[in-house]
């Protein structure tokens, strides 16, 4: 069997069935572990894959964005808990926070309500509108531009601009998808240019995203993947993962 199609059977091996260990894979193909495991390097360095501790297991590739309402009922408890554990842990009376326009970043809002004279800046509308309920004793900041309708976000050269005219000690930002090759993943090439923008405004990056997002690649890499400084998620984790991330001086926090 040539090596590509080699390859391309032990990917559809993958997706069919799911995590494989390499010794099963070496003893399908009647190849040696080593030559299993450059295959499965060179899958993962494609963002097919990724390598586990004696195996690998299929990346969930997501295209299709869905609307903001959509997206809030999908592991809504995760999120809750996910925003309220970065609400209480990570803001402070007198901070100057960047919120980016998702779901469970504006999952945070109704914990913010007890601090006073925080500036806050977003470019989601959904999270403005929550955002109101604090403008007492507050700061809130929107930007201007293009808004998409899927997202209720504001984008394009305004909205990205906006971020960069600003400092900020935080920002506050989720992601469709992460994986180790791929880094922090959305599927919108116009949302990702804002995020960056955000990024570079602030001194720390704090990412929000529930476990259904690891060995997930959407279409644009935005952040590479242990570029953050605090990662929040919940209890499921992969342990592996986990690692990673505590290996690369990531603090990583489990809402609970």
């Amino acid at each position: 069997m040539l090596p590509a199609q080699r390859l391309q059977n032990i990917l559809e091996d993958i997706k069919s069935n799911g995590v494989r260990a390499v010794t099963e894979l070496s003893q399908k193909y009647d190849v040696s572990e080593m030559t299993i495991r450059r295959d499965l390097k060179q899958l993962e360095d494609q963002g097919l894959i990724t390598r586990t501790h004696g195996g690998a297991l299929p990346n969930r590739l997501v295209s299709e964005e869905l609307q903001f309402l959509q997206k809030q009922s999908v592991h809504e408890a995760e999120k809750v808990q996910i925003a309220r554990y970065a609400a209480e842990n990570f803001v402070q009376d007198n901070d100057i926070i960047i919120m980016e326009g998702g779901t469970t970043i504006a999952g945070m809002v109704p914990h913010l309500s007890t601090y006073r004279n925080l500036t806050v800046m977003t470019n989601g509308l959904h999270t403005l509108f929550e955002l109101q309920r604090i403008t007492s004793g507050n700061t809130i900041i929107s930007t201007g531009g293009i808004l998409r309708d899927v997202s209720t976000t504001l984008v394009g050269p305004t909205a990205e601009n906006h971020f960069r005219e600003f400092n900020a000690a935080r920002v506050f930002l989720s992601a469709t998808g992460w994986t180790a090759n791929a880094g922090f993943t959305d599927p919108s090439m116009l949302e990702i240019q804002v995020k960056k923008a955000m990024i570079q405004s602030a001194r720390q990056i704090v990412m929000l995203i529930d476990s259904s997002k690891f060995n997930v690649v959407s279409l644009t890499h935005f952040l590479d993947a242990f570029a953050v400084d605090v990662l929040i998620t919940d209890k499921n984790i992969p342990q592996d993962i986990h690692h990673q991330f505590a290996e690369h001086q990531v603090e990583v926090h489990i809402a609970t």
